[in-house]
């Protein structure tokens, strides 16, 4: 073996880096109609049959079956369904690179997700399962072209919102207000409101809203705490006010988002 070929063997362009998956499956989703959603992690969506759509920077994208839908962090998008419609999820984080790709939606020919979801089908462990949607996110993340990516050294956030949104997403159910996270971060209320719609496209007020919605709705499917106990992790007083907010976010309660979601 010539030491050039040795030299491409050991070659490393990037850190180590690896995933982590906090939520995935498969399910029959009946109602699938959100605004402005934007969330810190990435996001991997493929439906089995057409009847929804994806919507960002005013371009609408149906979500039919050829194509699979990767989403990048802080990428704000809506959705909407016309009918049930089965559906592969997955939500995950990553490290650099991939903490530089552009906040834009990203699609793919759905065929390895569509080899991919019998094998995961399959899996009788999470362990099995979480290696098999490894796979499937490996495969995905190899095919973000070049340009996709900004400059190293260049941050999809200002730094400021960067760290407001870390803030937000650490302290959600704790969250004391705009005022003290502006005193935290060094900012005036107006110009952190103006330049917080500016960068993520939504508001503090709507932002935080998804962080909760989406933690509650993986603590629903995820485990088995009790309405009362989610309430009090997401920061609602009690369960009537985070059954009703919860309702409006999903058109759906939480108990029976439960029993519909849980097995899958």
């Amino acid at each position: 073996m010539s030491n050039h070929t040795e030299n491409l063997l050991f070659r490393n362009p990037y850190p180590p880096f690896d995933i982590r998956i906090s939520t995935f499956g498969f399910a029959e989703v009946e109602s699938w109609n959100h605004s402005n959603v934007n969330l810190g992690s990435w996001l991997l969506y493929w439906n089995r049959n057409p009847g929804a759509t994806l919507t960002a920077n005013g371009r609408k994208m149906e979500m039919n079956p050829p194509d699979l839908f990767l989403i990048p962090p802080y990428t704000t998008f809506s959705t909407e369904s016309r009918k049930p419609f089965q559906h592969l999820y997955l939500h995950f984080e990553s490290g650099a690179p991939f903490d530089r790709v552009r906040r834009e939606i990203l699609r793919f020919p759905a065929s390895h997700a569509a080899k991919c979801l019998p094998r995961i089908l399959r899996c009788r462990t999470e362990i099995s399962r979480a290696l098999a949607f490894r796979l499937l996110v490996y495969d995905y993340l190899l095919r973000i072209p070049e340009n996709a990516f900004l400059p190293p050294g260049k941050t999809v956030l200002d730094s400021r919102i960067r760290r407001a949104v870390e803030i937000m997403n650490q302290e959600f159910a704790s969250f004391s207000g705009n005022r003290a996270i502006c005193r935290r971060i060094g900012i005036s209320v107006n110009n952190f409101y103006r330049l917080f719609l500016r960068e993520t496209g939504t508001t503090p007020k709507h932002y935080l809203l998804n962080q909760r919605m989406e933690t509650a709705r993986r603590l629903l499917i995820d485990s088995d705490r009790s309405i009362e106990e989610v309430a009090a992790m997401t920061g609602y007083a009690d369960r009537y006010h985070f059954s009703k907010a919860f309702r409006q976010f999903y058109s759906c309660p939480p108990v029976l988002y439960r029993s519909r979601y849980q097995s899958s």
